[in-house]
């Protein structure tokens, strides 16, 4: 009883005495000094246990935030797939402004009328192996046995004809034929048929006297009447890769390396109209300098082209419009 109640009394003059000096300071400032005296002594503890609580505290706190790091994270990383995207996307874009430029060079130097037209199917058909399908027909002019180019040389021929659609059989089909000429002095005739897929085209001379070398250009042979039969003249073929070995009296063969990739067509075009004239080689690859300001007749829809005498320039694409792309 006695400790219990000097307990009480020691807990009470304390309560008093803390009361008092609480009071006395809050009106006077009198115990100022003490109380900087104070946080002297115990403000550097304060701070190194904040130093070591604040971090954990930290941590937990941003526990609360993980799903919206997550949600960031990933918004992140769709914007990054979005932009790679559009770069791919003007990359293709790129690529396809070359082959404009290229086949417009070509077409334009030729002064051939075409039709531009872009490729949408690969795909064997009628019997043949090596097809594609274009996105342009009759209505916009094309008929059935027209040359088709790109800026690369000779792409095959048409054979089916549809209104808005058309169907090319390629270079490369093993049934393919065309006759040709061998470029620079020899101006030697004779025919290329197609080699099947990713293989050279085979070429077989008229002339059991005339020799084949390695690295020669072949170009097609067109009618002096008629130009564009049965293929329009001059069109690069491919490069002479291999001559084949001579046997007793025959005309001399070889393995040809066609100048298109079957394999990566895009934009293409169909020779409606090829002139009566036109000078030997002259279509051939240069060496790679810019191409001149040419000028090119280009047909859209039946009945209608360009002046022959416009010019326009090599970064245009042959189509209704030399200011537009020959691939609408």
């Amino acid at each position: 009883m006695r400790n219990s109640r000097r307990a009480r009394l020691v807990l009470t003059i304390l309560l008093l005495s803390a009361f008092t000096l609480i009071t006395i300071d809050y009106r006077s400032g009198a115990l100022g000094g003490v109380r900087n005296a104070a946080s002297t002594i115990f403000g550097p503890i304060e701070d190194a246990a904040d130093a070591v609580v604040h971090p954990i505290g930290s941590f937990f706190s941003s526990l609360g935030h993980l799903n919206s790091y997550k949600s960031e994270n990933g918004a992140l990383r769709r914007q990054v797939a979005e932009l790679r995207n559009k770069l791919n996307l003007t990359a293709a874009q790129r690529a396809e402004l070359a082959q404009d430029q290229k086949l417009l060079h070509l077409a334009g130097q030729a002064q051939f009328t075409v039709v531009g037209a872009r490729v949408t199917a690969y795909g064997a058909t009628l019997g043949y192996e090596q097809t594609a399908t274009i996105n342009r027909g009759s209505a916009n002019g094309i008929r059935v046995g027209q040359t088709v180019i790109s800026g690369d040389g000779l792409v095959g021929r048409t054979i089916v004809v549809g209104h808005s659609s058309s169907t090319i059989l390629l270079a490369s089909d093993p049934t393919f034929s065309v006759g040709i000429r061998t470029a620079a002095k020899q101006l030697e005739l004779g025919t290329v048929t197609g080699g099947g897929v990713n293989r050279p085209m085979q070429l077989q001379l008229y002339s059991n006297t005339a020799v084949l070398t390695s690295g020669e250009q072949v170009v097609t042979l067109g009618d002096s009447q008629n130009n564009d039969k049965p293929f329009a003249p001059e069109v690069p073929v491919g490069t002479i890769s291999h001559v084949n070995p001579l046997h007793g009296g025959l005309a001399a063969t070889a393995q040809v390396k066609p100048f298109v990739d079957f394999t990566a067509l895009g934009v293409v075009a169909v020779v409606v109209k090829a002139p009566q004239n036109l000078k030997h080689d002259s279509l051939l690859p240069a060496s790679p300098t810019p191409a001149p300001t040419v000028t090119v007749t280009v047909t859209g829809s039946p009945g209608t082209s360009t002046s022959p005498n416009s010019s326009t320039s090599p970064s245009s694409s042959p189509s209704t419009s030399p200011s537009r792309s020959p691939s609408p």
